[in-house]
């Protein structure tokens, strides 16, 4: 994404943003909003935000006055206000649905004064360096931002970190909008510094943060599962080190500890062995009780295997049981049964890309298997991938 806005691109949003609040559009914004009213029976005498957030927004009785107590709505009279902040929202790039999860997640955002807070609080970023692309998303998906102070000093350290990369920021900050809350000196430089002890650059770091993670765990959870990882076999600063975090980064060690138990209680495994499995497969403590147990028997019970030896070639539970196990096992099954390739290595087959399996184990064979990719097909649900 380019770093810098185009002269237009800028005079648009400047405009959209700054121009003076067209206040006469708030019954066409109104109307937008609009959800079913409340069922709940009302007391005659609403605050006018209450009756406005039941009426505009969908909210329960019960939500709505409780939203109204909070001390920058409960003196609104009228809908000006709240639907000069709408129209703000609108401006920036809100869709209506958003603008109204928006509204349920912050009420208080309603209440904001666009001239005096949130528009001063745009500008104030994208003087800054910060692309209008970037503040649409941001607001989108945080829209909390706009209530904190030391935005731009947020938003240029998270640049910083990114290298500059906006893409990688959005990313960032549409999966993990926490972080962005998160007080840089407080919370966010120890957990950096922490995950710098254990062998991750900044390049894993931003890697870790582009994904769903255990960012916002406690500083010592962190540490149990950057500890934990190296009890499992990995080391720290290895390239296996940071999938290993990012297989656990969901999990709190509890439940990484009942997976590991699962598969002990069930297979047989060693505690050896469930470290050989996640060795080789981070992912392996990831997976759901039903999840496992489909590939395991379908291993067990067609392909052969032991129980216990497929703890050393657990990336075959990352594999989908009907669109690569299946399938290419029937393909193997058959060519075996013509006496066509006695050594086919079942492990070896399903890692392999799509082209590169077609490549070896159905291209070859065509004319001494006549329907083989029919095979393979029907196997794979009725159409051959591609």
């Amino acid at each position: 994404m380019c770093s810098h806005l185009s002269s237009q691109l800028k005079r648009a949003i400047y405009t959209s943003f700054f121009s003076p609040p067209q206040y006469h559009y708030h019954f066409h914004y109104h109307r937008l909003l609009r959800s079913p009213l409340s069922t709940q029976t009302r007391p005659q005498e609403l605050p006018f935000i209450a009756d406005y957030l039941i009426s505009s927004f969908g909210f329960s009785l019960d939500r709505a006055l409780k939203a109204s107590a909070n001390s920058s709505l409960r003196a609104i009279k009228s809908s000006a206000r709240p639907e000069a902040v709408v129209k703000f929202l609108t401006d920036t790039g809100l869709s209506h649905s958003q603008i109204k999860s928006v509204v349920s997640f912050r009420p208080a955002l309603l209440g904001s004064n666009v001239d005096k807070t949130l528009k001063p609080k745009v500008r104030e970023m994208m003087e800054v360096g910060i692309p209008g692309e970037v503040l649409v998303q941001l607001i989108r998906y945080n829209p909390g931002a706009l209530a904190l102070k030391d935005v731009p000093a947020r938003l240029r350290f998270w640049r910083d970190f990114v290298g500059n990369n906006d893409k990688a920021l959005l990313k960032i900050i549409s999966v993990n909008t926490f972080l962005f809350n998160l007080r840089i000196d407080k919370h966010i430089l120890p957990r950096l510094n922490l995950l710098k002890e254990y062998g991750l650059s900044n390049k894993d770091m931003v890697s870790l943060f582009e994904g769903r993670s255990c960012f916002c765990y406690h500083l010592d959870s962190i540490s149990q599962i950057l500890d934990l990882i190296e009890e499992m076999g990995i080391s720290r600063g290895s390239g296996m080190f940071l999938y290993g975090l990012k297989a656990m980064a969901n999990f709190c060690i509890g439940k990484i500890k009942s997976n590991a138990e699962f598969f002990k209680n069930t297979y047989g495994w060693s505690q050896e062995e469930v470290c050989a499995a996640f060795r080789k497969y981070p992912g392996v403590l990831q997976l759901s009780e039903e999840n496992v147990r489909s590939k395991m028997n379908f291993l067990m019970s067609k392909a052969g295997f032991e129980a216990r030896s497929i703890a050393s070639k657990a990336r075959l539970l990352r594999c989908s049981l009907e669109k690569v196990l299946i399938p290419r096992y029937t393909v193997l099954s058959t060519l075996q049964s013509k006496g066509l390739k006695k050594k086919c290595s079942l492990s070896n087959a399903c890692l392999a890309s799509e082209r590169r399996f077609r490549e070896i184990y159905v291209v070859p064979y065509e004319k001494d298997v006549p329907g083989l990719s029919e095979t393979y097909a029907a196997a794979y649900g009725g159409k051959a991938p591609v």
